[in-house]
């Protein structure tokens, strides 16, 4: 396996926290999951807790495992301050250890893409299905790769998105791409901009999975899809989905 790629992005979490806090277009939906699950979850990669955060605060169940020890700090400070029962696991995807079987794992906004090769690949979902209850969930979600997109020009900059900062000042998130077809590896060059100011430049890599190709590999792991979805809006998945969300099953 090869070592997980572009980690330093999330060294800092205070700053994650604050790129992302009017995310919340995908919270509902995992929310609703667990809520259906009728059992404890796991959330893989799950950071400062964004999304694990809620859950709990559902009275679910929950526990939330990243391999990024900054991350975890802060979401167990955030789950203390709540006196959250949230259990949190210093771990990497590739190896979970728990002697707790889950009712639903997920893997939420492309987390899963960080795996860049097929050994790492197939280790977590080998990983994930040994923790997973009898007749439990594994939900996956990642992008639906858009051709348009993978043929940008590497020099070519964009506009990304713009992110307000702890003085409510808008910061501007620039961004250059390029896409190695050999290895399906995406990779991301982020600057960040106040005033025209550069702040800090991120280096993203992400692995792209195809659709055909995403079934295939969960069905050598052991998993049958039951559903696949295009989008948190419940949307079947299409061709021109922006999503892939896979409901899997153990066979």
């Amino acid at each position: 396996m090869t070592p997980l790629a572009d980690m330093a992005v999330y060294e800092d979490a205070e700053f994650y926290d604050l790129e992302f806090a009017d995310r919340q277009h995908d919270a509902a939906f995992f929310i609703e999951q667990a809520k259906q699950a009728h059992g404890p979850v796991l959330e893989v990669a799950c950071g400062t807790g964004r999304i694990t955060l809620p859950i709990a605060r559902a009275g679910i169940a929950i526990t939330g495992l990243d391999v990024t020890r900054s991350m975890l700090d802060l979401a167990r400070r955030k789950s203390q301050a709540e006196a959250l029962p949230v259990t949190w696991l210093e771990q990497d995807c590739r190896a979970i250890h728990s002697e707790q079987h889950f009712s639903l794992i997920f893997s939420a906004t492309n987390a899963m893409q960080h795996l860049h090769d097929f050994d790492s690949v197939n280790a977590f979902l080998r990983s994930a299905r040994n923790v997973l209850a009898p007749g439990g969930t594994l939900i996956l979600d990642v992008f639906n790769p858009d051709i348009s997109k993978l043929a940008r020009s590497a020099p070519a900059r964009y506009h990304h998105k713009s992110i307000v900062d702890a003085e409510g000042k808008e910061i501007r998130v620039d961004a250059t791409s390029s896409y190695d077809a050999a290895s399906q590896i995406l990779r991301f060059e982020l600057y960040y901009l106040r005033n025209g100011e550069y702040l800090r430049t991120k280096a993203v890599s992400m692995r792209c999975f195809f659709p055909e190709e995403l079934l295939a590999l969960c069905r050598f792991n052991g998993f049958d899809v039951v559903q696949r979805l295009g989008d948190y809006d419940g949307s079947p998945f299409t061709t021109q989905s922006p999503k892939q969300i896979l409901f899997c099953h153990a066979v």
